[in-house]
């Protein structure tokens, strides 16, 4: 409960206290500190082996991740699940390719809400392909769709996927082996589907009058949309965690990962509100909807900047400046799809955490910098200055 796992520098997978304090390492051949049931030892890791893109269950009892063994002549990538209790791994799931799905990324892995099914994207000889596995069973993962571009989002109850492929958004059912039924056709001006909390409504983009509009539906009755918001030609959109409003970020160039401003309009279609404005690149709802988290680009400084502010649209603030690692920046890239899977926020919502490289300080400091990518946690609505928890390339917090 209320942990941090993070990649280091050399591939292995920890998990920490907020505070820095037990510590335990997950992979390597190092024996860690006193587990949730008793001591054990960390998963054995060779020169030639790395994990990636560490993945919380919903309960903090399992983390899944990407495996990568470097061999002689030939690389073997596969999914792993973590068992926190007791720090053992087995594979789910092996490649038949070595493929990426993204750069950096061996797959992309998003857990089903009852943490026992685990959805990812693996590249195969079929295209890009979502999978569904039962983590605790010997099944054999379930192919549920192949295509590009594809994101999907699990439903709260996790008894269905709806998935955004192409320029059709569909919707797959539980045990996942027959055929998607579409529930809309809509334009390519989005990523990331986005399902309200109760399940009820799903938001799109199609077209409207001018270049794209925000449309929401009602999931039993998907041709019963209403227009609640005019958008540019790329846009990205996620829930409140209430499921009662939308932020939305848009901009005019759809070759450009810069977003122009941050709304949010409530589901209804009533008057949008306007958040932040600028070069923005990602934000994160608090666990509460009190706040959003957005990180915005500082061209001049060339530095990315933390901001923090209420979600009714009131004065932010700014929290950090940094240069992210090459993977939280396909994190921050893609911030609709890894929002449902990745948490930046802490389960109280007061402080988050991000992986980077420090950028020039809001105040003065003693001693030296370390360098490389480190791990900080910042204080989201106090005056604590950031604390540097460790060196890493990735880190989130766990769901509760």
């Amino acid at each position: 409960m209320d942990r941090i796992t993070y990649v280091g520098p050399d591939g292995n997978l920890f998990t920490v206290n907020p505070d820095g304090s037990g510590e335990l390492k997950l992979t390597g051949t190092s024996q860690v500190e006193q587990g949730p049931a008793g001591r054990f030892l960390a998963q054995p890791l060779g020169i030639s082996d790395f994990y990636a893109w560490p993945t919380w269950s919903p309960d903090g009892t399992k983390l899944a991740a990407s495996h990568v063994h470097l061999g002689d002549g030939q690389s073997e990538v596969s999914v792993q699940v973590f068992d926190l209790s007791t720090g053992q791994s087995a594979t789910v799931y092996d490649n038949e390719l070595t493929s990426l799905v993204a750069e950096g990324a061996p797959h992309y892995l998003y857990w089903s809400p009852d943490s026992i099914h685990l959805g990812f994207l693996a590249a195969t000889r079929g295209g890009l392909t979502l999978f569904v596995v039962n983590t605790e069973s010997q099944e054999s993962a379930v192919a549920v769709q192949s295509g590009a571009p594809l994101y999907y989002q699990w439903s709260s109850d996790g008894s269905s996927l709806v998935i955004h492929i192409g320029e059709e958004l569909k919707l797959a059912h539980a045990p996942f082996s027959g055929s998607a039924e579409t529930l809309v056709e809509s334009t390519l001006g989005f990523r990331a589907p986005a399902l309200s909390s109760e399940g009820g409504r799903f938001a799109y983009v199609g077209s409207g009058d001018s270049q794209g509009s925000l449309f929401i539906a009602e999931a039993s009755a998907p041709a019963q949309s209403w227009k609640v918001l005019d958008v540019g030609t790329l846009t990205a959109f996620v829930w409140s965690p209430g499921g009662h409003e939308l932020a939305v970020v848009d901009q005019d160039n759809p070759r450009s990962p810069i977003f122009q401003r941050l709304r949010v309009v409530p589901g209804d279609g009533g008057e949008a509100r306007t958040i932040g404005e600028g070069q923005i690149m990602a934000y994160y709802w608090s666990p509460n909807g009190e706040n959003i988290a957005w990180v915005s680009l500082d061209p001049q400084d060339r530095e990315f900047v933390w901001r923090v502010g209420p979600s009714t649209g009131a004065s932010s603030k700014e929290l950090f400046r940094f240069v992210p690692s090459s993977d939280t920046l396909i994190m921050l890239s893609f911030f609709d799809q890894y929002g449902y899977s990745h948490s930046p926020w802490s389960p109280d919502g007061t402080r988050l955490v991000v992986a980077g490289v420090r950028g020039r300080p809001l105040g003065s400091t003693n001693g030296q910098t370390p360098t490389g990518d480190r791990v900080f946690i910042l204080d989201a609505v106090g005056d604590a200055p950031p604390l540097d928890l460790a060196a890493g390339t990735l880190a989130f917090w766990s769901w509760n």
